[in-house]
């Protein structure tokens, strides 16, 4: 055994050595040169790495891998948030902090080092000022539209959405005005159509022998278009609304993959543009033949218009599933299935621009008015995407459609909906519009909210993400109480499902109603008006025996007080007058 005093030397030497390290140490974090902390930091920034084409995209979503429990992800709960519905579905999303791009990654960076921790009452008092502006630039949109729309029905002041507006509505006053000036304005006539909603017993025009996916009236009013599965398209000749329709043309589709998507007329109400699940549009000139029937190449030609570079099947090959001719019929817009919007140019027959933008199918898309300059789509990725003709550029060189533009980064996008969109519908101003989608909500937008991002607490940055399948399984929650964290839009109407297939909404036309009304079809078979001006439903139309099954698709007659709707069990209905039920 050493003797003590030798004892003590030796660990008096070991206490002077670990001094010395941790001398050395400290010396080395003045200078950032510490390797552990270092590896953490950058792994912190691959878990907050950007997704998408976008800096404004603030959250996706992730699937557990089979066989993952929570218990292996347990050293990275600060990352990640797991969340349970009341359903017992999980969720899983990775979150960020607010803040835009990098700024965010150094200030989160920031309020974790040592040096460069943020006081947090400084970061909550931001975050409440960011939401005050953001609910601000809201009320004050949703008010302008209510004026427009107030305006639209001949207004003169008093309280829009509280229930006084009927007040400032006296249909015998209007009349007894009549009876002294002889005539009324556009405006008079308006606000009274607009509170007198279609009314009466539904009446069938025409039964089919399948499903009917498309029903819509030109632009005009003039012609009702009607799509079926099995290929058949007919045209009903639509001259006033207490008179039967007849069929004007029935054109069988050339090329037929499953159903007819959509249908397309040009402003000057010649050509019909119909889309299939196939990268090739067909165009019929309606008006070259007498001939009821149209057969492509026998008694009409149905021209190709060919979006895929030839491309009709195999690799590179897509489905076409929503089409929109420009207010000039200059151009078509389309969205497709490879998660792309397309636009073609009529005259030069080719591909002119290809935005590359969402990242799953495009299900919809639409003209925002009639410059034809801006247009929106939705996605099944859950996000409206805002595109600009003019930033995007076109092709003039007419050489070939290996010059068409591709660009992957949208003039703006839009949040809200929590499941994929099934339809968009543009009110014309180049604002406005609503979105019917599979969280069961038709939503109203307008394209300046693009601009306003909504700050979200750190503690509360989820969306909920539900794994099912719309096609046969029912909305696996309550759509009232599920909210996109970050929703943009500026009003939320449910009722209605949006279940089995792409169900569309539209607004109601100016010259009857001022667009005070959106409507959509339902799964249920049911036609669904909603009040943009009081905020709520407005009717429930239900024919009974004539739509036994889903009601894909209607619309409202752009001059006369009439709806129509086709749905899956073939029949096409007219709505001139049927007996509402209110709310």
């Amino acid at each position: 055994m050493a003797p003590p005093e030798e004892g003590m030397e030796e660990r008096r030497n070991l206490l002077e050595e670990a001094r010395g390290a941790m001398q050395g140490q400290a010396e080395g974090n003045e200078h950032g040169d510490v390797r552990g902390e270092a590896g953490s930091q950058d792994s912190g920034e691959e878990d907050y790495d950007d997704v998408g084409d976008d800096d404004d995209e603030d959250y996706y979503y992730e699937d557990l891998d089979e066989g993952e429990s929570e218990e292996d992800d347990s050293e990275e709960e600060d990352e990640y948030g797991t969340l349970l519905d009341e359903t017992g579905a999980e969720i899983v999303m990775r979150r960020r902090y607010p803040g835009d791009g990098e700024g965010s990654r150094s200030e989160r960076g920031k309020s974790t080092g040592k040096d460069g921790k943020r006081d947090e009452e400084k970061i909550l008092e931001e975050e409440r000022a960011a939401l005050d502006r953001f609910e601000e630039a809201k009320h004050l949109s949703l008010n302008n539209i209510r004026g427009i729309l107030h305006a639209n029905l001949g207004g003169q002041g008093g309280c829009i959405g509280n229930g006084k507006s009927d007040a400032l509505f006296s249909i015998a006053k209007m009349l007894r005005s009549r009876e002294s000036l002889r005539n009324w304005s556009s405006a008079k006539r308006r606000q009274l159509s607009s509170r007198v909603l279609p009314h009466g017993s539904p009446e069938t025009m025409d039964v089919g022998d399948s499903r009917a996916y498309i029903g819509h009236f030109a632009e005009d009013g003039n012609v009702f278009i009607a799509g079926f599965q099995n290929q058949l398209m007919r045209l009903y000749e639509v001259k006033q609304s207490s008179k039967p329709w007849t069929l004007r043309k029935e054109i069988v589709a050339r090329a037929l993959n499953w159903t007819i998507t959509d249908t397309s007329m040009s402003p000057n109400n010649q050509l019909l543009v119909y889309s299939t699940i196939s990268p090739v549009l067909h165009v019929v000139n309606i008006n070259a033949s007498d001939n009821v029937r149209s057969l492509q190449n026998i008694t009409d030609l149905h021209t190709p218009l060919d979006f895929g570079d030839g491309r009709y099947e195999g690799e590179g090959a897509f489905g076409i599933w929503a089409i929109s001719f420009s207010a000039d019929g200059k151009y078509i817009l389309a969205g497709c299935s490879n998660f792309s919007t397309y636009l073609y140019d009529v005259q030069a027959q080719r591909v002119v621009v290809r935005a590359h933008g969402h990242r799953d199918d495009v299900n919809t898309v639409a003209f925002l008015d009639d410059t034809s300059n801006v247009y929106v789509s939705g996605s099944d990725d859950c996000t409206i995407r805002i595109w600009d003709r003019r930033c995007l550029g076109t092709s003039d060189d007419s050489s070939g459609s290996s010059n068409r533009v591709s660009s992957q980064r949208s003039q703006g996008s839009l949040q809200g909906h929590t499941e994929g969109l099934t339809y968009i519908s543009s009110k014309g101003d180049g604002r406005y519009f609503i979105s019917n989608g599979k969280d069961q909500k038709c939503k109203l937008w307008d394209i300046r909210m693009a601009g306003e991002s909504k700050p979200r607490s750190r503690s509360k940055a989820r969306m909920p993400r539900f794994y099912w399948d719309y096609r046969w399984q029912p909305y696996p929650a309550d759509p009232e109480k599920i909210a996109h964290p970050s929703d943009q839009s500026l009003m939320t109407f449910t009722g209605h499902k949006v279940l089995q297939t792409l169900i569309r909404c539209r607004w109601s036309p100016m010259e009857t109603t001022g667009q005070r009304y959106i409507f959509s079809g339902s799964q249920c078979g049911r036609l669904f008006v909603y009040d943009v001006v009081e905020g709520k439903q407005a009717a429930v139309y239900s024919s009974g025996d004539q739509h036994s099954a889903v009601m894909r698709d209607c619309d409202w007659h752009p001059e006369q007080p009439l709806l129509a709707s086709v749905s899956w069990d073939g029949c096409v209905v007219r709505w001139k007058t049927s007996s509402p039920e209110t709310d």
